[in-house]
């Protein structure tokens, strides 16, 4: 017998390293169809050329390294699975083998690539999405594997979550250090911002929301005694609330859009009844920002430097902070527990939208910390005495102040309070103390529009500007947009919010009690949906949409906390969340890609994104893509399965085992995907970034380049140059500029003047290939570094065979 026992510990060990080595096989096939991808040929026996770029040396060193390291990892995992739940190593060695297999989703991609390339070797290709994964979206792939590795063997968290006040500390830190220094000075805020820092200056050094008179920068205007000012914003005040109810006396008519006397000047910017420059914002945010402006001013004006905002900016990031900290406890109190919502909480302040809004000055961000303390006050947590009460008062009485759009939100909300108060039989000391404020505020906002345009009305400011506002011409289009559109949508980037349709799902008391506050989110969603600029103008992904996000967030943690055990569910939320940041990153990176997603799209060399996102940036339902309908029907069944299962796993019958939490999901997406590429786009072949033209007939490749127009920026770093040729020629004449070292291969460093440097670069030949037609194309590359103190400037031109 004993002979037989070595059989089952060598399958075991097999099984354990054999995914490591299809993954790193997987690999280098995906880099050699990489290599021909870039061909423009009809190759009819594509497959057998890209396996015959394979370097058996190559294959056999990867393959040492990964079962290597795949017996390294499988030995230690292991190991600390059998001191942490106390069985023997060998049954801890069997259990941790079986986690491996979720290393195979790899192969199994490269493997329908290979088919697909096949059956149909030129773009579209026979299915596009499985080759787009094996190139430059392999990164999604590795971070699903890494998530579903992680969730089979994480142990379970048993640190001390922090409290609200740490946490809100901890997220003003990493917001103080994030915020660009470009967000430090005045002209680095642009789209309304500018207007919402002018208002600010008008009513620090004035009391005023006349802004004609902040023509030059806050340091060179002197501001107004504050008794002076006040005096005479007191008497306006009183003029015009007696001007404002004689006009009331004569009937609604008065007061109505025809009382308008207020008119247009440029954007959002129009000349008062009486005179005065105004913008159509509301003026809450500035009022805010308007004390922290003066101390800017008298810091800027002591150190001489003029425009600086770094009081107000940090300002603002306490805010956001505090914004942290509400989702956080409007969490906790939802059910979630301190564990899963500082989690949640901590994520989502590092992601879009939150991590954008933490130093750019728009209501959206005030708006969403508003509403993440009146759920928690109205559904969780309502107040027991009139102190309680007025706080809550205040809170409410203010939010239409941030901007027009949330006035249905306001009454709504309101409603709710005053229902709530009354049911739990408040005192009338209590009640009167939540209402009195709203009633203030409401009279205050008509006073405000009537002494500006002449008309109560609370959109006179928009009408006298133009625009409606909202309307319901393009309703549809934002009521799936602002969640799904290809440019400005959220969930398509920041997948992770997708779990909040879980949370709109489950079962239980806590679930039940969090569902009533959807439809205040809902009433808001829908105002900003009916708005005709729904995709919110000149601003980063995800402004509009920013107020309804605490909400979802606390489902968001409902679901990760009545999930426990389910490692299934945690390795699906860790895969959303590691292309949620992934996609964090990119946004950062380009400032123009966070304005406007299809920027980031366009970078996808294989895939277009605009096949599987519905484009719903249109005027006209007529005006869609061929398949518009079929995306947003794909995406809404995707939502309604993923809060199904959900359900189903907080319920204990799904989301156990991690392997099938990943492979469904690669099904899923993969069966969409392959429904969703039978209607055409505007794509007609692979979109390589990394570009340049090199000549008739040929273009370089050149590795994590930045390209501009016949030019390639590079970064410091090794970097493979790809040439793709019609006539043969195999010799680039390289020119550099910039300051730094350029090596090549079997050359001396070759110093970069300052008029730069011009060198021939003969490259290796990779492939000669011809297509069905006949017509030939060779590949050719070569490597060189970069030593620089930033980045190079290369112009690529092939040399005629003649010239070498």
């Amino acid at each position: 017998m004993s002979a037989l026992v070595p059989r089952p510990r060598a399958a075991l060990a097999l099984r354990a390293v054999l995914p490591f080595l299809l993954y790193s096989l997987a690999r280098d096939v995906d880099a050699a169809v990489g290599v021909l991808l870039h061909s423009t040929l009809d190759l009819p026996d594509f497959v057998r050329r890209a396996i015959s770029l394979l370097n058996p040396a190559d294959l056999a060193r990867h393959a040492l390294i990964s079962v290597a390291v795949g017996g390294a990892v499988w030995l230690a995992l292991a190991l600390v699975r059998s001191h942490s739940s106390a069985v023997r190593f060998l049954e801890a060695l069997d259990a941790t083998a079986s986690t491996f297999v979720v290393l195979l989703l790899r192969p199994l991609l490269t493997s329908m690539a290979l088919v697909a390339l096949a059956v149909q070797p030129t773009y579209p290709y026979a299915f596009t999405l499985p080759v787009a994964l094996g190139q430059d979206l392999s990164i999604a792939v590795s971070a699903a594997i890494l998530a579903a590795l992680a969730a089979a063997h994480l142990p379970s968290p048993r640190l001390p979550a922090p409290g609200a006040l740490s946490l809100a500390f901890i997220a003003l830190v990493a917001y103080a250090l994030l915020t660009p220094e470009a967000a430090r000075r005045w002209e680095g805020h642009p789209g309304n911002e500018p207007k919402t820092l002018r208002m600010a200056v008008a009513l620090g050094h004035g009391l005023t929301l006349d802004v004609e008179g902040v023509s030059a920068g806050m340091e060179a205007l002197r501001p107004r005694p504050l008794l002076s000012a006040a005096a005479d914003a007191a008497g306006g005040l009183a003029r015009e609330s007696a001007r404002m109810i004689a006009a009331l006396a004569h009937g609604p008519r008065a007061v109505g859009a025809s009382a308008i006397r207020a008119t247009r000047i440029t954007r959002q910017t129009i000349r008062g009844k009486e005179g005065g420059v105004f913008t159509v914002l509301a003026p809450g945010p500035s009022l805010l920002l308007a004390p922290v402006l003066r101390l800017d001013r008298a810091l800027n004006l002591a150190r001489g430097t003029p425009g600086r905002l770094a009081l107000t900016v940090l300002f603002w990031n306490v805010l956001a902070a505090a914004l942290v900290a509400a989702v956080f406890l409007l969490a906790r109190d939802g059910g979630a527990g301190p564990g899963a919502a500082a989690a949640i909480a901590g994520l989502a302040a590092l992601l879009p939208p939150l991590l954008f809004y933490s130093y750019q000055f728009y209501p959206e961000m005030l708006g969403a910390l508003a509403l993440a303390l009146a759920l928690r006050a109205i559904l969780l947590r309502p107040p027991e005495s009139a102190r309680g009460a007025l706080v809550l008062g205040l809170l409410l009485a203010f939010l239409p102040w941030l901007h027009q759009k949330f006035l249905p939100v306001w009454a709504l909300l309101v409603a709710m309070a005053v229902v709530r108060a009354v049911d739990a039989l408040v005192t009338t000391r209590t009640l009167a103390a939540l209402v009195l404020p709203q009633l203030v505020s409401a009279y205050l906002l008509a006073l405000y529009n009537f002494g500006i345009t002449g008309s109560v009305r609370p959109d006179a400011l928009y009408l006298a500007w133009g625009p409606g506002g909202v309307s319901s011409a393009r309703w549809g289009q934002g009521l799936f947009g602002l969640a799904l559109d290809a440019r400005y949508g959220l969930l398509p980037y920041v997948s992770l919010y997708l779990f909040a349709l879980g949370g709109l799902v489950l079962s239980g008391p806590a679930a039940r009690v969090l569902r009533v506050g959807a439809a205040p989110v809902l009433v808001y969603y829908l105002t900003v949906a009916a708005a005709d600029n729904w995709s919110g103008a000149v601003c980063n992904l995800g402004r509009y949409i920013l107020p309804a996000l605490p909400y979802a967030l606390a489902l968001v943690a409902l679901v990760v906390a009545l999930a426990p055990g389910r490692r299934g569910v945690l390795a699906l939320f860790l895969a959303l969340a590691a292309w949620s940041a992934l996609i964090a990153v990119r946004l950062w990176d380009d400032p123009h890609a966070a304005n406007d997603c299809a920027l980031l799209l366009a970078r996808s060399a294989i895939a277009d994104g605009s096949a599987y996102i519905p484009n719903l940036f249109i005027r006209a339902w007529s005006e869609g893509a061929p398949g518009l309908g079929a995306r947003i029907l794909v995406w809404a069944c995707l939502g309604a399965g993923l809060a199904a299962w959900l359900r189903r796993a907080a319920q204990g019958r799904a989301g156990a085992r991690p392997a099938s939490a990943l492979f469904g999901l690669a099904a899923t997406v993969l069966a969409a995907a392959a429904l969703l590429e039978r209607w055409p786009t505007s794509r007609a072949g692979p979109r390589f970034p990394d570009a340049v033209d090199a000549g008739p007939g040929a273009t370089a490749f050149v590795e994590d380049a930045r390209v501009d127009g016949e030019r390639a920026w590079v970064d410091p770093g090794e970097h493979a140059i790809l040439l793709r040729t019609r006539d043969g020629s195999g010799t680039l004449r390289l020119r550099a500029e910039g300051e730094g070292l350029l090596r090549l291969a079997g050359r001396p460093p070759l110093p970069i003047p300052a008029a730069g440097l011009e060198v021939d670069l003969p490259l290796d030949a990779v492939a000669v290939l011809q297509g069905r037609r006949g017509v030939t194309e060779t590949l050719w590359r070569q490597r060189i570094e970069v030593e620089a103190p930033g980045a190079v400037a290369l112009g690529l031109k092939v040399l005629d065979a003649g010239l070498k």
